[in-house]
């Protein structure tokens, strides 16, 4: 995901192609967490503050991370004006980043404290 972002915003590969890797990243990262190991280990070996956890993160991942390919289309495939694109997906970028890692972090330390409260009984 990461890396075909990485090859458009460079100028090293076409826009809309880096797009498509990305998105393909972004795919298999959702499909891991919903059908894949990832989703296998959590309902099989985790804590029930775990496992509501990974539920949520799911969610971001999915809905929140959404957000990363609205700014680079805004960026780089809309045609606009560079200046005035790059405004765009900074703005996005960042909105993405507060909004993406503020709730991991959150929900992290909720099923911390959930697992820790679960322990003392």
């Amino acid at each position: 995901m990461l890396i075909g972002g990485y090859l458009g915003e460079a100028g090293l590969m076409a826009a809309f192609p880096a797009f498509a890797i990305g998105m393909a990243g972004w795919a298999y990262i959702v499909y891991e967490i919903f059908f894949g190991e990832a989703g296998k280990a959590n309902a099989g070996l985790s804590s029930p503050a775990v496992k509501s956890a990974f539920k949520l993160m799911r969610i971001i991942v999915t809905v929140g991370w959404s957000i990363y390919p609205i700014g680079y289309y805004i960026g780089y495939l809309t045609g606009a004006d560079a200046n005035e694109s790059m405004k765009g997906l900074n703005l996005v970028y960042n909105l993405a980043d507060v909004i993406n890692k503020i709730a991991f972090g959150v929900i992290i330390w909720a099923a911390a404290v959930k697992d820790t409260d679960a322990q003392k009984v």
